[in-house]
């Protein structure tokens, strides 16, 4: 199981949202602070992100479904929405890829970056629809998403906390790392849960100085996400 999340790694190189919020072309929706178009989330001074019903590769080629089962989390009204590269999507491999795909990236120069990962059940070695406690404990599944985390791997040494969560029935994952070794920015807090036959993977990533400035809002946004 590790072995193969590795190597997608390697070739990944790591209530709705009303519509008219989306009718803004790309450039703009990515340039603009997310707290100008997006509703507040209830949580500090948060915001709330849902998916829409055609915004990814995945959403669009009924792999993901939008409208039943959309994904959310709150983040900071001063962050952003960044680029997706096309390989990076998905978008050539939809409806059934085999190599996990990037939905949404979010960022701020001076706090950090959060990424939706998403991955197929069977490169978990799992070839039906189950919870993230059937794919495997804890540390089995840090195990496997590692490279995603830190670019390389997550060594025990690496793991501040673990928590498994159960929200409205589901399970969740959370953990804290920080692995400076890796390629990636070494402070990472990652929620991983499952819904239909696809996990998900929220990951976010600060260097030493964002974390400084947002471990905070870091851990928050991680605890707010839902699949």
């Amino acid at each position: 199981m590790q072995a193969l999340l590795a190597a997608a790694a390697g070739l990944m190189a790591s209530p709705f949202l009303p519509e008219r919020a989306w009718a803004l072309p790309a450039s703009k929706a990515q340039a603009a602070d997310v707290g100008t178009y997006l509703p507040p989330a209830g949580v500090d001074d948060f915001v709330e992100f849902v998916v829409s019903k055609d915004k990814t590769p995945a959403i669009r080629a009924g792999t993901i479904d939008a409208i039943n089962d959309p994904y959310r989390f709150a983040l900071p009204p001063t962050w952003h929405e960044g680029k997706v590269a096309n390989i990076q999507s998905g978008n050539f491999c939809q409806p059934r890829c085999d190599e996990p795909w990037t939905e949404v990236v979010f960022e701020a120069a001076p706090e950090g970056k959060v990424t939706l990962m998403v991955a197929p059940l069977r490169r978990l070695g799992v070839n039906k629809p189950v919870s993230i406690e059937k794919v495997g404990s804890l540390d089995s599944v840090l195990s496997s998403i590692g490279p995603f985390i830190s670019g390389t791997g997550i060594d025990e040494e690496d793991v501040i906390s673990k928590e498994q969560k159960t929200i409205d029935g589901k399970t969740y994952y959370l953990y804290e790392t920080y692995a400076p070794s890796g390629t990636n920015p070494p402070h990472s807090v990652t929620c991983v849960t499952t819904r239909g036959d696809l996990a998900y993977l929220f990951i976010t990533a600060a260097t030493d100085k964002q974390w400084t400035k947002s471990a905070n809002k870091l851990k928050k946004m991680a605890e707010t996400f839902r699949a």
